[in-house]
């Protein structure tokens, strides 16, 4: 059957008109370890440049000072990767959630502005990274470039407040760039915590991988699982298995930071999608506290303030379970003594008080006798402070299943004290003993 000219015609036009299907967007860039080992030499002197030249917004706890160190060891080996000419770090946490300690012209006078959050609870630090985004005198959201918040570790529970505070300000800041990041991995002493925190980078991996900029530092720091729900062995010698404290590892975390903010510029991101745009932060799920009066919530002010943190709260430092405080959490936090109120925690089941050298803040020196009253201590790490004996009676604690006390010069240790520790934590005595 022969086909009219004329319809020929009509047919070629309308193909002519017709609007070409629309170019599908870019995945948003995903950053794990092998991205890191493929595409890290892509990043050129130009891009690092124009990294420079952003205002980058992070909050973390220690991890983020393992990338600090990562950041410094490459611009050693080569300068073009420095992006720390212009950084500074304020101390959140110390100042007990006061984000005043961070000058209101802060994004103004250095390219990169990395704070310290309160540890607990996790929402805590999306409340804080908040009131600077938002809140004035900071209101830093009119200015920022990239926004970042670390977790070392994490719960599959903090995935909805997270996922809907980061959606919320993708709406309310569309020209910054907002780095989704996984939880980390600490060592295998952590089992129940790494699996927790894999729950939650597995959430974020199945909601957000390909949708917007992902540096996943929990397959970073696993290399990609290899090591399992851990981080890589050759990534860390801390006593306290915590941080992936090596070269190696910082190196590597690092590395796929400066991947991932060259990425996240190089691609074009689309608005969030509607439902997303217009949620609400999710609520911070239930956090159990206890009135100042509480003898437990007494005892750790009074620990508090005999190391001059008059200003940390007592909610950021402590969890509660059933009226009781069962963890306690002062690693890292200028900490010189345990006083005798440590004797009140008769619950704790968890005690960190492990220093960071690299921190000019006091280091743990005497511990109270007191500490032999807490006999429900599970994990006790002492690490990296400088305590040169432990009070007898801290051989009490028998229900001990992770204990460091590594890199303390531990040069006065009674007899039971030193067949206690050789117990419970045999390599860090031998490496603390002269």
């Amino acid at each position: 059957m022969r086909i009219p000219r004329p319809f020929l015609t009509l047919l070629l036009i309308a193909c002519l008109l017709r609007p070409a299907p629309a170019a599908e967007s870019a995945p948003a860039p995903y950053v794990n370890s092998q991205a890191i080992k493929e595409r890290f030499d892509t990043v050129t002197a130009a891009d690092m440049e124009m990294l420079r030249g952003k205002k980058i917004l992070l909050v973390s706890r220690s991890f983020g000072l393992n990338l600090f160190k990562g950041l410094t060891a490459l611009a050693r080996q080569d300068p073009k990767y420095d992006l720390l000419s212009k950084y500074q770090r304020y101390d959140v946490f110390r100042a007990g959630g006061d984000v005043g300690v961070i000058p209101a012209d802060a994004i103004q006078q250095f390219n990169f502005v990395h704070f310290l959050g309160t540890y607990w609870p996790h929402t805590e630090r999306l409340k804080e990274m908040d009131r600077v985004l938002r809140e004035a005198p900071h209101e830093f959201g009119k200015s920022v470039d990239v926004v970042v918040i670390f977790y070392h570790t994490a719960t599959p529970a903090l995935f909805d407040p997270y996922a809907n505070q980061m959606a919320a300000w993708r709406t309310a800041f569309p020209n910054a760039r907002f780095i989704y990041v996984t939880s980390g991995f600490m060592g295998p002493k952590y089992a129940k915590e790494n699996e927790a925190s894999h729950g939650f980078g597995e959430k974020i991996r199945e909601e957000f991988k390909g949708k917007v900029p992902l540096y996943d530092l929990g397959a970073i720091l696993s290399d990609d699982f290899r090591a399992g729900h851990v981080y890589c062995p050759e990534y860390s010698n801390d006593a306290a298995e915590v941080h992936p404290n090596l070269p190696a590892g910082e190196t590597m975390m690092a590395k796929g930071f400066l991947l991932t903010l060259k990425e996240a510029f190089d691609w074009q991101p689309t608005p969030p999608e509607s439902e997303a745009a217009g949620a609400a932060p999710a609520p911070a799920p239930a956090v159990e506290t206890l009135p100042a009066t509480h003898p437990d919530a007494q005892a750790v002010r009074a620990i508090l303030d005999a190391n001059g943190l008059k200003d940390k709260a007592v909610s950021g430092v402590s969890v509660v379970k059933n009226g009781r405080i069962t963890e306690l959490f002062l690693q890292e936090g200028g900490i010189a003594e345990l006083p005798e109120a440590i004797g009140k925690l008769t619950a704790l089941r968890k005690l960190h008080v492990y220093g960071d050298r690299s921190l000019p803040l006091p280091r743990l020196k005497k511990i109270s006798p007191a500490i032999g009253q807490c006999t429900e201590i599970e994990e006790l790490l002492l690490n990296q402070n400088d305590l040169t004996t432990l009070p007898i009676e801290i051989t009490r604690l028998q229900k001990i299943k992770n204990l460091s006390i590594g890199d303390n010069p531990l040069s006065a240790l009674p007899p039971a004290v030193r067949e206690w520790a050789q117990r419970f934590d045999p390599k860090g005595l031998a490496g603390s003993l002269p």
